[in-house]
């Protein structure tokens, strides 16, 4: 039994897997949030590179997003509320907040940011 132990405590070492991950996995899950707790989403730079009102989708080049690990890139993202696309148009600075709705990556807060 002692040596089951000391192999795992090795074999962990060297693959680089925490102990603390391997006790819970609770923290992962406390992390993900909701659409309905969009005020602790952090709020991402961004400018708008094509916004299509008839998909409710928008286009963005964005910062990294810290709340899924994404390095900023140019994608496309569904809106939560296909009317929030009206108001703005390409070349607008925004800051925005994404979270996964339904299995899609969704801005569920949008907003031009301050120059």
């Amino acid at each position: 039994m002692q040596y089951l132990q000391i192999f795992v405590i090795l074999a962990t070492l060297i693959v680089g897997i925490p102990l603390s991950s391997m006790a819970s996995t609770s923290d992962a899950k406390e992390m993900q949030t909701t659409p309905a707790d969009e005020t602790a989403l952090p709020m991402v730079a961004g400018e708008i590179r094509k916004v299509d009102t008839g998909s409710g989708k928008i286009t963005i080049r964005h910062d990294e997003i810290p709340n899924f690990g994404m390095p900023a890139m140019t994608m496309l993202f569904k809106a939560g509320d296909p009317v929030m696309l009206e108001q703005f148009k390409t070349g607008d600075k925004v800051k925005f907040a994404v979270d996964k709705v339904d299995g899609a990556l969704t801005i569920v807060s949008l907003e031009l940011a301050a120059e």
